[in-house]
């Protein structure tokens, strides 16, 4: 006898119960809680014990599953059962409008919204079918985003913006197409600074860096800690200049954001951008366009209705005028935990305040950072509910970027990537994100052009 598993939140118990008596009927066995478990049963072991046992999975999708941790864990771990079984035996059945899963996106689903009896019988076809397709893991490496395949988070970031409610939290990614460096690159040039006049031990600059970076097991904020010391009063100049060296000002990320940015007729600007850069690119573009804005990057400082707050919660340094003690940044170990500590510090306020009352879209950062996912917890904790209110887009795994030395344990890795990018959208998702997946950074003005339409 076929046994399936069947993965669903809670709420939608009367469709499931149904769909359960019909499959019961026509001779499919349905995995159970209450004749397959009993007092004392450790929940997880018995999941896990009937999800391999099972010969098909089956996941009603609706908007309450998609959010449910349950259901993401279920889904997840069958997606590396499928791995191991060489097999396809996941069955996505749709019982409302909601977000596709990722790891979903590419398979085929049956439509239970408009028909019952039409969709069952072709579910109950795919379960009494002797032979099942090979697991086949699809390249997606070619697909570029598009708006169909996210059509259901790309209408309600446009809902969120045309009402004035959509704020951007961005990180590195968006400066890195102007020549802005990344976090090392600008730890590496520092080095170069610092250690440059040595004329003892030739290219000492680059030695240490990759001393630091590859040898020795050191915190970056260490690093970084210990560079602002070397520079003393030099710091924030150094730092500067270092930011801008190689600038051209030429980013399609931040000419997006500019043109969400422009107030119309027809719909509201950004209610607000809140970026962790040093660099002030976005400013200077929104400057250049004549589009009224406000830097902050201290307590205390004030916005009119007309003004766009521009908020750098780790400082600003600002290439063209002169800096000051206001200009100080997040930059080394002691400035990060002085933020980290104090939970009512104006940056860790201005986050919370949006996290809490705007839909927000992440673009260019990581999540891995302690403080921000501190905020995120918060934020979900305070709300009380497992919905997904924000948005992130996150770039896909290639096999370059796990193991590029390795041609071997590329074409392994190759069915362990939709594992770990199910992961990270399963994490994403506890702290309340909705994740749009691209292939590269590339890809992201598309994003931003299609929510402004």
């Amino acid at each position: 006898m076929t046994k399936v598993f069947i993965s669903y939140s809670m709420k939608d118990q009367k469709f499931v119960t149904e769909l359960s008596q019909r499959l019961e009927k026509d001779r499919i066995q349905v995995w159970s809680w209450d004749k397959k478990m009993a007092v004392g049963d450790s929940i997880n072991d018995k999941i896990v014990d009937a999800l391999t046992n099972a010969d098909f999975f089956i996941v009603v999708l609706s908007k309450n599953s998609v959010s449910s941790q349950a259901v993401n864990f279920e889904l997840s771990a069958t997606i590396i059962n499928e791995i191991s079984r060489e097999r396809n035996i996941i069955l996505p059945i749709l019982i409302e409008e909601c977000e596709m899963p990722f790891s979903l996106q590419n398979r085929f689903f049956l439509d239970f919204r408009f028909s019952f009896d039409d969709s069952y019988n072709k579910l109950l076809k795919a379960l009494k079918a002797q032979d099942t397709k090979v697991f086949h893991e699809t390249d997606r490496q070619t697909d570029k985003f598009s708006a169909g395949s996210y059509e259901f988070q790309i209408k309600n970031i446009q809902q969120a913006y045309f009402s004035g409610n959509l704020a951007l939290f961005c990180g590195a990614g968006i400066s890195y197409e102007a020549g802005i460096p990344t976090w090392n690159a600008l730890l590496k040039s520092l080095l170069k600074e610092v250690y440059s006049g040595n004329e003892e031990i030739p290219d000492i600059d680059i030695r240490l860096a990759n001393l630091f970076q590859k040898r020795i097991n050191v915190s970056p904020l260490v690093l970084a800690q210990y560079l602002k010391t070397l520079l003393g009063k030099k710091f924030m100049y150094t730092v500067r200049d270092a930011l801008y060296k190689n600038c051209n000002d030429k980013s399609k990320i931040v000419d997006a954001i500019t043109e969400l940015s422009r107030p119309k007729r027809e719909r509201k600007p950004l209610r607000s951008v809140i970026t962790f850069n040093f660099d002030d690119l976005i400013e200077e573009n929104l400057a250049k366009e004549k589009i009224d804005f406000k830097c902050i990057f201290s307590e205390g400082e004030r916005y009119s209705d007309k003004q766009i707050p521009i908020y750098h919660p780790h400082g600003c340094l600002p290439r063209k005028k002169t800096l000051s003690t206001k200009n100080e940044i997040v930059f080394s170990e002691d400035a990060y935990h002085s933020q980290f500590i104090d939970p009512f510090s104006w940056s860790n306020l201005v986050q919370l305040n949006h996290l809490n009352n705007c839909t927000c879209l992440f673009i260019g950062i990581s999540l891995t950072d302690p403080n921000m996912r501190r905020l995120l917890d918060v934020q979900m904790r305070k709300n009380g509910k497992d919905e997904k209110n924000h948005y992130i887009i996150k770039k896909r795994y290639t096999f370059e970027d796990l193991y590029p030395e390795s041609e071997n344990t590329k074409i392994k890795d190759k069915k362990v990537i939709p594992v770990l990018e199910s992961i990270e959208e399963q994490d994403a998702n506890h702290l309340g994100f909705n994740v749009i997946w691209v292939n590269d950074f590339k890809e992201i003005p598309d994003i931003l052009n299609e929510i402004g339409k």
